[in-house]
Protein backbone atom coordinates (compact mmCIF):
# COMPACT_ATOMS: atom_id res chain seq x y z
CA UNK A 1 0.00 0.00 0.00
CA UNK A 2 1.74 3.02 -0.81
CA UNK A 3 1.16 6.09 1.58
CA UNK A 4 2.17 10.08 1.06
CA UNK A 5 5.18 9.64 3.47
CA UNK A 6 7.21 6.41 3.21
CA UNK A 7 9.28 7.24 6.89
CA UNK A 8 6.61 7.85 9.07
CA UNK A 9 6.12 7.07 13.16
CA UNK A 10 4.33 4.12 14.19
CA UNK A 11 1.54 4.30 16.15
CA UNK A 12 3.26 3.22 19.77
CA UNK A 13 5.68 5.72 18.89
CA UNK A 14 3.10 8.34 18.09
CA UNK A 15 1.40 8.23 20.87
CA UNK A 16 4.57 8.14 22.83
CA UNK A 17 5.14 11.36 21.66
CA UNK A 18 1.62 12.80 22.18
CA UNK A 19 1.96 11.84 25.82
CA UNK A 20 5.97 12.86 26.30
CA UNK A 21 5.10 15.95 24.39
CA UNK A 22 1.77 16.81 26.96
CA UNK A 23 3.95 16.22 30.13
CA UNK A 24 6.56 18.56 28.58
CA UNK A 25 4.00 21.17 27.70
CA UNK A 26 1.77 21.35 31.43
CA UNK A 27 5.53 20.57 33.22
CA UNK A 28 6.78 24.15 31.15
CA UNK A 29 3.34 26.00 31.90
CA UNK A 30 3.68 25.40 35.81
CA UNK A 31 6.86 26.94 36.14
CA UNK A 32 6.95 30.09 34.45
CA UNK A 33 7.33 31.88 37.82
CA UNK A 34 10.21 30.39 38.59
CA UNK A 35 12.72 29.87 35.38
CA UNK A 36 10.40 31.54 32.84
CA UNK A 37 13.37 30.70 29.62
CA UNK A 38 13.53 26.89 30.68
CA UNK A 39 9.16 26.52 30.83
CA UNK A 40 9.18 28.59 27.97
CA UNK A 41 11.92 26.47 25.93
CA UNK A 42 10.08 22.98 27.66
CA UNK A 43 6.72 24.67 26.03
CA UNK A 44 7.72 24.75 22.87
CA UNK A 45 9.21 21.63 23.17
CA UNK A 46 6.10 20.10 23.82
CA UNK A 47 3.97 21.57 21.55
CA UNK A 48 6.50 20.83 18.65
CA UNK A 49 5.97 16.98 19.96
CA UNK A 50 2.40 16.94 19.84
CA UNK A 51 2.13 18.81 16.55
CA UNK A 52 4.94 16.34 15.10
CA UNK A 53 2.75 13.33 16.21
CA UNK A 54 -0.41 14.46 14.87
CA UNK A 55 0.46 15.70 11.71
CA UNK A 56 1.94 12.80 10.50
CA UNK A 57 -1.38 11.22 11.05
CA UNK A 58 -2.70 12.21 8.39
CA UNK A 59 0.90 11.66 5.66
CA UNK A 60 0.02 7.58 6.92
CA UNK A 61 -3.30 7.53 4.91
CA UNK A 62 -3.31 5.84 1.39
CA UNK A 63 -2.32 8.12 -1.81
CA UNK A 64 -5.68 8.89 -3.85
CA UNK A 65 -4.77 6.94 -6.86
CA UNK A 66 -4.45 9.47 -9.65
CA UNK A 67 -3.79 7.37 -12.89
CA UNK A 68 -6.94 5.63 -14.63
CA UNK A 69 -5.58 2.38 -14.44
CA UNK A 70 -4.67 2.57 -11.12
CA UNK A 71 -8.02 3.86 -10.12
CA UNK A 72 -9.44 0.60 -11.97
CA UNK A 73 -6.63 -1.53 -10.15
CA UNK A 74 -8.68 -0.51 -6.49
CA UNK A 75 -11.93 -0.85 -7.93
CA UNK A 76 -11.48 -4.53 -9.05
CA UNK A 77 -9.58 -5.53 -5.84
CA UNK A 78 -12.57 -3.70 -3.93
CA UNK A 79 -10.40 -0.78 -2.19
CA UNK A 80 -12.13 2.20 -4.04
CA UNK A 81 -12.33 4.85 -1.41
CA UNK A 82 -14.79 6.72 -3.79
CA UNK A 83 -17.88 4.09 -2.81
CA UNK A 84 -18.98 2.35 -0.01
CA UNK A 85 -19.71 -1.03 -1.84
CA UNK A 86 -16.48 -3.08 -3.60
CA UNK A 87 -16.99 -3.06 -7.60
CA UNK A 88 -17.34 -6.96 -7.94
CA UNK A 89 -20.11 -6.95 -5.22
Amino acid sequence: MDTNKKETLSTAKRLLSIAAGAYILQRGIRSVARHPVTSIQEAVLGIFLIYDAVHTIKETYPQQPKEPSQIRRNQIQGNDPSSAVPAFV
